[in-house]
């Protein structure tokens, strides 16, 4: 996503082609709105309420569609910086698109970490984290730090993280914003082997989460649920090698998951072979490992399958010489193969 090449029609013409729904509303908004903004006319309301809503409602295609998400997502960002540069607004209305702004960036930031291309998803965060604050968003801006303390941990650098989640948490206002940032603290915690600093961190976010369910959620949080919350705290209790603490809390996260969250069920699933091998169920692990990789490659996120990889190839190696690692692995590599080809 090229920022430094503003196309104005794409976002209309994807937009139109992709959701049904986007493409009734921008019927009604009419383009000759956009195009009088672009030249400097006056931000109209229905325009702003229409992308304010579209981005809103484009992640929803991450798991179906990530590339046409992410030029979307793309085209959006684009729109909105012309607007802001270009169209006359009054101040709440410059918020509301800074607001816009940041949310596009932080799931184009989200898409581009699940295939691996970080420095391009830390650049997005950033952009997210510079319009959030523009915005005086302070739930938005805390939401963006949260996003950098978890890629942090997952790049290895919990107490990165836990610098990060301790500064966001101070700015929050939102209960179920306040349960993200804490588990992902219990995250980074259980990575540092803080035991009761963990379990506190998953007190404090089912606490915040249950306190939330009474009040609306911002857009860029409201996906979080006690599912989120059981599996992040199945990797806790992995990392903290309490595999029956483990076991359980992903059983649980699995069951109350919604069938389109299938990037964070296949990352789960490889958390219930993991937690298996703990257990020394080696058939459980390789069947977990299975379906997780079958999930991973229907989201083609490279983030889902790397894991799955280094499951196939570190985790299931003392075990490698058992016939059901065997096939697996063989089905694994069949399967891979035909992606690639």
């Amino acid at each position: 996503m090229d920022l430094d090449q503003p196309d104005r029609r794409t976002f209309l013409v994807l937009a139109a082609g992709s959701l049904v729904g986007m493409a009734t509303e921008w019927a009604r908004v009419e383009p000759e709105r956009l195009a009088g903004a672009l030249a400097g006319r006056r931000v109209d309301e229905s325009l702003l309420t229409w992308l304010e809503s579209s981005v809103e409602r484009l992640p929803c295609l991450a798991n179906t569609s990530p590339q046409e998400c992410a030029d979307l997502l793309g085209a959006a960002m684009r729109v909105t910086i012309n607007l802001l540069d270009s169209a006359r607004y009054d101040e709440p209305t410059g918020r509301r698109l800074r607001t816009v702004l940041a949310q596009a960036a932080q799931s184009a930031a989200w898409l581009h970490f699940d295939q691996g291309h970080h420095a391009s998803a830390q650049r997005h965060w950033r952009t997210a984290l510079h319009s959030a604050h523009s915005a005086d968003d302070r739930d938005l801006g805390a939401g963006v730090l949260s996003d950098l303390a978890y890629s942090a941990t997952w790049l290895g650098h919990p107490g990165e993280a836990v610098d990060i989640l301790a500064h966001a948490r101070t700015r929050t206002r939102h209960a179920t914003a306040r349960s993200l940032l804490d588990v992902r603290r219990a995250r980074a915690l259980a990575v540092l082997q803080d035991d009761v600093g963990t379990a506190r961190a998953l007190n404090d976010a089912e606490h915040q989460l249950e306190r939330g369910t009474a009040q609306s959620a911002p857009p860029w949080v409201s996906w979080m649920s006690s599912a989120d919350l059981a599996v992040d705290a199945g990797r806790c209790w992995l990392d903290l090698e309490d595999h029956r603490r483990a076991t359980a809390a992903l059983e649980e996260g699995l069951g109350l998951l919604v069938p389109a969250r299938e990037r964070t069920r296949a990352i789960m699933l490889t958390y219930r072979a993991h937690a298996a091998l703990a257990n020394h169920d080696v058939d459980a692990a390789v069947a977990a490992a299975r379906t997780a990789l079958d999930t991973a490659l229907e989201t083609g996120a490279s983030r889902c399958l790397d894991l799955v990889r280094s499951t196939l190839r570190e985790s299931l190696e003392p075990h490698k010489g058992e016939t059901a690692v065997r096939d697996l692995r063989s089905y694994a590599r069949q399967r891979l193969t035909s992606v690639r080809a």
